[in-house]
């Protein structure tokens, strides 16, 4: 099952960090928008430096990262980084 995020008040530094945590995992995230599929991880991202806000659909985990998290896991994981930046979950 898919997951679907979305962040605000994520300062451009954040989203660098985030990027730079997830790539250490080894899932790239390209530019400001795009999709991605990396050792079972996939989603659609989509970040606006003006708005601060970080969207993050479709997201899920396959395997073989399934055999270390699930996307609920993945999520917080995601979560705890964009909150220790500034961020926060968009209700």
């Amino acid at each position: 099952m898919s997951k679907q995020v979305q962040y605000e008040g994520v300062k451009p530094e954040a989203f660098n960090q985030f990027k730079s945590k997830l790539q250490q995992m080894g899932v790239n995230l390209p530019g400001n928008a795009g999709s991605f599929s990396e050792k079972g991880v996939s989603g659609k991202y989509a970040y606006d430096e003006t708005t601060e806000l970080l969207k993050i659909d479709d997201l899920s985990v396959g395997f073989p990262a399934s055999m270390m998290l699930n996307s609920d896991t993945l999520v917080k994981r995601m979560t705890d980084l964009i909150q220790q930046h500034g961020g926060r979950p968009k209700v």
